[in-house]
């Protein structure tokens, strides 16, 4: 085999070798393009796959953090001086909520309903609220076709 390629190579003229090396060069670029360039893609896909889980494992350790500590005097308790339909209304005020409705339904019970807000900052605004002493008795979430949420929760102080 080696010895027919010798044959056939010493029958090209010089001009004929560069040209048949310069293909081989060529060749052999585009194979190694060809290879390398979805091996590189794909590490580069893992690294950018592994930093965002890298980032969602820490989002989830600080809301179970958060969640396991129980607050030193609940909010919720001291909520009695003022209506639960004025601390919610001000509570949703502070981060740019809008309650809709917010009906104060006894001593320590809400319901409440917000027609758009942005789905994470209403699951976090209520996760504070449970965070704080108040119960969520009844919650139902439905998305909107403009990427937002409207919602209607009943609420109580907790030990009630």
């Amino acid at each position: 085999m080696t010895d027919k390629f010798k044959n056939w190579w010493s029958g090209l003229s010089q001009r004929e070798r560069w040209l048949v090396g310069v293909a081989g060069a060529l060749a052999l670029g585009v194979l190694v393009w060809g290879f390398a360039r979805p091996a590189v893609a794909a590490f580069i896909d893992l690294e950018s796959r592994h930093r965002a889980a890298i980032e969602r494992e820490g989002r989830v350790k600080a809301k179970v953090q958060l969640l396991g500590r129980t607050p030193a005097k609940s909010v919720a308790a001291a909520v009695d001086a003022v209506a639960i339909d004025q601390y919610l209304a001000q509570s949703a005020g502070e981060i740019g909520l809008t309650l809709d409705r917010n009906e104060a339904r006894g001593a320590g019970k809400a319901t409440i309903a917000i027609a758009a807000a942005k789905a994470p900052v209403l699951v976090d605004w209520l996760a504070s609220l449970e965070g704080q002493g108040f119960v969520v008795d009844q919650l139902t979430i439905t998305p909107a076709a403009d990427g937002t949420v409207g919602l209607t929760a009943e609420l109580r102080k907790g030990g009630q």
